[in-house]
């Protein structure tokens, strides 16, 4: 018997595969990927309590813009769909658990970020390193 975790685990990894078409639509469109950016910032400001994943958040975000402007292109187009789809699924308002839904509605996303950026780890910490091999970040951020 699944555990209500384990069903939820894999609605979402469901809706992230359902969303990867789109995401490489939007991977071909450097203005929708702009609006995307700038509604899933939206969003972010009304998800409580993301804790200390605000920064992993901010990098993402700054290793999406570099790949979309061909000035990082180190990571694999899986990764990219994956983190392409979850801002997607993030930026639906109807997704697993539509956001009018008070508290639960914003659980989803993020619970979805949480996979997305646990997945992104690896990914990430290259990212940064080479912003600071660039001098693009301060070691000292680290």
């Amino acid at each position: 018997m699944k555990t209500r975790k384990e069903y939820s685990e894999r609605k979402l990894f469901k809706a992230l595969e359902d969303n990867k078409d789109k995401a490489k639509a939007f991977l071909d469109d450097d203005v929708k990927m702009e609006g995307l950016f700038r509604d899933f910032e939206e969003k972010l400001k009304l998800i409580p309590k993301i804790g200390n994943r605000a920064s992993d958040i901010a990098v993402l975000l700054s290793m999406m813009r570099a790949y979309i402007k061909k000035q990082y292109t180190d990571v694999s187009m899986g990764t990219i769909l994956l983190a392409v789809g979850g801002l997607l699924y993030v930026v639906a308002p109807a997704d697993l658990v539509p956001d009018f839904i008070l508290g639960a509605g914003l659980l989803d996303d993020a619970a979805v970020l949480g996979m997305i950026l646990q997945a992104m780890h690896i990914d990430l910490k290259k990212y940064k390193k080479w912003q600071v091999d660039n001098g693009r970040r301060d070691a000292k951020e680290e």
